[in-house]
């Protein structure tokens, strides 16, 4: 049925099979041209899925874009959220929204997040993005439309590598025992994900024969043919008594030459942006779509361009201001270095991977998290490197059996997968067990940046620090990553290490001291040409009170803020801060936290996470362990419960007024109270 009208039921347009074939193309051109112009973005998947994607929405499903919650409408669920443009794009050209909007893919506010957000975009059926889970609730919503006796059918898309994960096998398993025949899903089936090809990385074939073993109707064709698709729909309507899958196989980034089955290209815009060999310019040459002319566009970027420009300007006018610009390499002087904190975990690990005693075990985003350095440059160690494809609670239980057999298993992914899917593995098998798994919590906080919520960890601080036995660091930067990672892997038990994905400044040093489960002293002295350089730092334990007249704790990337507070403070109101760094937040440096609300009376806690998860665990050790000789203002700082956004990260952590300037702000207006 194409697209009609709720009211009437006459059919608002009826596309032909040439005219679908022209679509998709069309749809594949402003999918590159928004993921250009976001400089990020799943090319591979986005472009695979298009053909299938302007079949479903244009001539399949039963909908009205004009009543987007018309009760009798077919359903579409992404479970793969990381396709995110083409979601946009056949949303667009179906009638929800102007199509052009969408080129402001992965733009703060747009609406068009890194993955689909429903309460940002008409249209949507959930918001998705966390592998694995969108086939459940496609399960749940056709049983209901039998308990309702309503005839809307329900669609679900899924992509190869998604498959997996054990979630997926749960929902297929229960979608047969329900008999489910108003349900049908769709696989990509491109042969590529993160890591590899699917084979490689965890072996689905024969998967014909597993979803028919299943109890499921099974077609098989070529998704990137339109007349194939088109009859794959016709005939699912006739199949009865079972739930249907389509398999369709597909190129991974069809129609662009250069992106056609490279698996760089899973995950990543044109890398030579507007022009070049692997350009938009080639892309858009080699789809060839009608009316999508180099005037087209440049139209749309400079859409895109100006949207930018009205963020930045809206984010810098919400920025508290001072008598100069204190931000980040703004000034001559108090130079920084931005390097990826990612990539002391890679280093640390690395090194560890001398000792035989050492295992890793992937998760499919093995070089994204730096993984990959363990034995990228040393091809023995492959053997004991074990890709576990997106199956994160396997990968923890997998883990926890080395770790009983006397290994210290590392395992890692994205912070909001490796701790949150898992959880139950975590607590149970690894912690109540104290086997030695070291978790690489990457990615986390705000720093994954335009992916949005579903990717970003703004949880587990609090979800880690309350399980028995686990030990958990939070480093501030690079250096004092691979310290304590390396740190870590002394220690017998469970640990977590939390770390950012994007650059964050460099505000240690090589000699910087580092021990494990103590808490570090920084103190601004001055401005120097260098940063890191205009700060002494000391363990706690070391040192004497200078008669601070505010203490700012904190952890991680929120340090290096802390520490520009701290300079803020002093310039601007002659205000000394004692910073507490808490690299280790488990075992917590309790004395030292003690000492500074003793001593000084006013804490600000800092995280980039939800307000309370790093800072009630201060204040409880504050709470339980403060002698109340004198008064004690404390107040905290961190994401506001809410979940985060689509956004380049430095304009995320400007949102939600995490950064030094918001610090001193908020610092200086509790010491007023003092």
């Amino acid at each position: 049925m194409p697209i009609i009208d709720s009211k009437t039921g006459k059919v608002k347009k009826d596309y032909t099979i040439e005219e679908l074939i022209e679509k998709a193309k069309e749809m594949r051109a402003y999918s590159m041209t928004a993921i250009t112009a976001a400089g990020s973005g799943h090319t591979g998947g986005t472009l695979s899925i298009m053909d299938v994607t302007a079949a479903l929405y244009l001539n399949e499903i039963n909908h009205d874009p004009a009543n987007p919650d018309w009760e009798n409408r077919d359903r579409v669920f992404w479970s793969v959220g990381h396709k995110a443009p083409a979601i946009y794009v056949a949303l667009g050209e179906a009638g929800y929204f102007s199509i052009d909007e969408m080129v402001k893919l992965r733009k703060l506010w747009s609406g068009f997040e890194g993955h689909p957000n429903r309460f940002k975009l008409t249209g949507l059926e959930m918001s998705s993005g966390s592998l694995g889970q969108g086939l459940g609730v496609a399960v749940g919503c056709a049983l209901n439309a039998r308990l309702e006796k309503k005839d809307y059918r329900t669609f679900c898309i899924l992509g190869d590598g998604e498959l997996d994960e054990g979630s997926i096998w749960e929902s297929v398993m229960s979608a047969a025992h329900y008999k489910l025949d108003n349900l049908i899903a769709i696989v990509d089936r491109n042969n590529l994900q993160i890591d590899g090809p699917t084979e490689e990385v965890m072996q689905l074939e024969s998967l014909l024969s597993k979803w028919q073993s299943f109890g499921w109707h099974t077609l098989e064709i070529d998704g990137n043919d339109m007349r194939e698709i088109l009859k794959s729909f016709e005939k699912a309507k006739t199949l009865k008594g079972k739930p249907i899958v389509i398999i369709a196989h597909t190129i991974k980034g069809k129609g662009v030459s250069y992106a056609e089955n490279v698996v760089g290209y899973h995950g990543a815009p044109p890398k030579d942006g507007r022009k070049g060999a692997e350009s938009l310019e080639k892309a858009i040459q080699d789809i060839n779509a009608k009316n999508f002319d180099e005037k087209k566009v440049d139209a749309l970027l400079q859409k895109a361009c100006t949207y930018q420009e009205e963020v930045d300007q809206k984010v810098d006018k919400a920025m508290p201001r001072f008598s100069r610009d204190y931000w980040w390499n703004k000034a001559e002087t108090m130079k920084v270095k931005m390097v990826p904190t990612r990539k002391g975990f890679g280093n640390a690990l690395e090194k560890l991977g001398e000792s035989k005693s050492v295992v890793a075990l992937g998760a499919d985003i093995t070089n994204s998290i730096c993984m990959n350095q363990f034995y990228e440059n040393h091809t023995e160690r492959k053997e004991r490197f074990f890709q576990m494809g997106i199956a994160e609670q396997n990968m923890t239980s997998v883990a926890s059996g080395f770790a009983k057999e006397g290994k210290t298993a590392f395992i890692g992914s994205y912070g909001v997968f490796v701790t949150g899917r898992n959880w139950d593995q975590i607590r149970t098998t690894v912690c109540y067990n104290n086997y030695n798994v070291k978790i690489a919590n990457a990615h986390a906080g705000l720093s994954v940046g335009q992916d949005g919520a579903t990717h970003q960890a703004l949880e587990e601080i609090s979800n880690m620090y309350y399980l028995p036995n686990m030990h958990l660091i939070v480093p501030s930067d690079s250096l004092e990553t691979e310290k304590g990672t390396l740190a870590v892997a002394k220690i017998h038990g469970p640990a977590v290490i939390r770390y950012a994905r994007e650059a964050t400044p460099i505000v240690t040093k090589e000699d910087t001291p580092y021990a494990f489960g103590k808490a570090n002293v920084i103190r601004f002295r001055g401005e120097k040409e260098e940063f890191v350089d205009a700060f002494d730092t000391k363990l706690a334990s070391d040192y004497q009170s200078e008669e601070e007249d505010v203490c700012i704790i904190a952890c991680g990337p929120m340090v290096a803020e802390a520490m520009r507070a701290a300079y803020i403070l002093k310039k601007e109101y002659n205000l000394e801060t004692r910073i507490l760094n808490i690299h280790t937040v488990k075992p917590l440096d309790k004395e030292s936290i003690l000492k500074a609300a003793e001593e000084i009376g006013l804490v600000m806690t800092v995280e980039e996470h939800q307000k309370g998860g790093f800072g009630n665990i201060i204040a409880g050790v504050i709470a339980a362990g403060k002698k109340y000789n004198a008064p004690l203002l404390l107040d905290m700082m961190g994401v506001e419960d809410q979940f985060g956004l689509s956004g380049a990260p430095w304009e995320l952590l400007k949102t939600f007024e995490l950064t030094a300037e918001h610090i001193a702000k908020k610092t200086k207006a509790l010491s007023e109270k003092k």
